[in-house]
């Protein structure tokens, strides 16, 4: 057989294929390219028209965009065009997934309006906006693109299909954010990034069916309070707020973000009503060395896994902060996140914690930033003298600055000497049957 007859044979055997199966392909690509393959053949002329999934996804004119200014107004017109000439030529009466990417904000208003409508109207179940800047910088909230219902849904639930609802640089009312959850009694996800959120969130009751709700770097936040539904995962980055957790029985995990000084913002109190049903835990807490409150720790009977992200810009011990693991009796995996803008080093004695604590279920440990410094070594010497099950030690050497004071380059100057370090100083220290990894 001739290669151009091996080519036809593929090619019919791609054309006989059923719509369905063609459409599966088109869906994985991006929307402009599964557009282009409208001009292959009859066959696949209208094909894109009934596309399920529509993925806008215009992050490769991002690296234009930011090394050329003049160039920002010229690509936001051309996605604007693209997103308009789809979704007037679009003839299926679903879509599955509608997702924004692009450098858009308030001066694009009325299109994104448009786009929303168009969305919903179609039964949308997973709706994205990420409307970030073009550096992936948070943009000014006054300058924001605000979500809005459109004024065609009505209170009578013509949101039902929702199910997932993912925001980036956006802003977000809290009376429209209420007004989304009361009449969408599927959605199951709700994530903000970037976001500007009204000061006070409240909410709970029966009728709402969220699991999983995620704000990370939302500004205007003052306090956040959840009560009375079937909450699964709750994880909050940013400043310190007032947070309040209640009757929420399903509550497996929940992430704080920028656990104040000696942990002065009570976060422990704050999640106390949870404490049995938790089963990871992730804090990121500020400026350890200045003191930490070892008496607000609660018991986390049934937490699995948990994850201390710390600033650790000197080399002061933070052994303290095991105390926190020591209040899961049931923990298997403990990670640990290092981060600090220069790797100082101090000459001193390695410390171990004054009563030896035994772990009976942690097999992994997972260390992050780890650089070699005491302080670093304290804490992978607890886990190995303490934890009776051991099985692994992953060692990530990268640095996680905060404020990404360091770039690229210096980190990856640094990494030679960090792992160097890891293998130097925990090998001679590993029980038998422990295996390490060094990344």
């Amino acid at each position: 057989m001739t290669t151009r007859t091996r080519r036809q044979s593929k090619g019919d055997f791609i054309s006989k294929m059923p719509d369905d199966v063609l459409l599966m392909i088109l869906s994985l690509m991006p929307v402009k390219d599964a557009v282009v393959t409208g001009s292959l053949s009859m066959r696949w002329r209208d094909l894109w028209r009934n596309l399920v999934r529509l993925n806008f996804d215009g992050t490769e004119a991002f690296h234009k965009m930011a090394s050329d200014k003049k160039l920002c107004l010229i690509e936001r017109c051309k996605y604007v065009n693209q997103v308009y000439n789809v979704i007037t030529s679009h003839t299926h009466p679903t879509v599955h997934d509608f997702r924004i990417r692009f450098d858009l904000d308030a001066t694009e208003s009325e299109e994104i309006d448009e786009w929303v409508e168009f969305a919903l109207e179609k039964k949308v179940e997973t709706l994205e906006l990420d409307l970030m800047d073009k550096t992936y910088e948070i943009r000014d909230p006054d300058e924001n693109y605000e979500f809005r219902l459109p004024s065609s849904i009505s209170m009578a639930g013509e949101m039902l299909s929702l199910k997932n609802l993912f925001l980036k640089g956006v802003s977000l009312l809290g009376p429209t954010l209420n007004d989304i959850l009361m009449i969408s009694p599927h959605l199951e996800k709700l994530y903000l990034f970037g976001t500007d959120v009204y000061p006070c969130i409240c909410f709970g009751g029966q009728g709402i069916n969220l699991k999983y709700f995620k704000l990370v770097s939302c500004s205007g936040i003052e306090s956040i309070s959840l009560h009375g539904f079937g909450l699964v995962s709750f994880a909050y980055y940013g400043p310190e707020i007032e947070l309040h957790l209640s009757d929420l029985p399903k509550l497996k995990e929940v992430v704080a973000g920028e656990v104040s000084v000696g942990l002065e913002n009570n976060v422990f109190s704050q999640i106390s009503s949870c404490a049995l049903y938790l089963q990871a835990l992730e804090l990121d807490v500020r400026s350890p060395k200045k003191g930490f409150e070892v008496n607000a720790i609660i018991k986390l009977p049934n937490v699995k896994k948990l994850l201390l992200a710390m600033d650790a810009e000197e080399d002061d011990c933070l052994l303290e902060f095991t105390s926190i693991a020591q209040a899961c009796p049931s923990l298997e995996t403990f990670s640990i996140a290092l981060h600090w803008f220069s790797p100082l080093k101090r000459r001193r004695k390695i410390r171990r914690v004054a009563a030896p604590h035994v772990h009976k279920h942690l097999k992994r440990l997972e260390m992050s930033g780890y650089y070699g410094r005491i302080s670093d070594l304290e804490l992978a010497v607890y886990v190995i003298d303490n934890a009776a099950a051991l099985e692994k030690i992953v060692i990530d050497p990268c640095c996680q600055a905060y404020g990404g004071r360091l770039s690229k380059e210096d980190c990856l100057k640094r990494l030679p000497a960090a792992r160097s370090s890891a293998k130097h100083q925990l090998t001679p220290l590993l029980p038998p049957g422990v295996d390490m990894a060094i990344l």
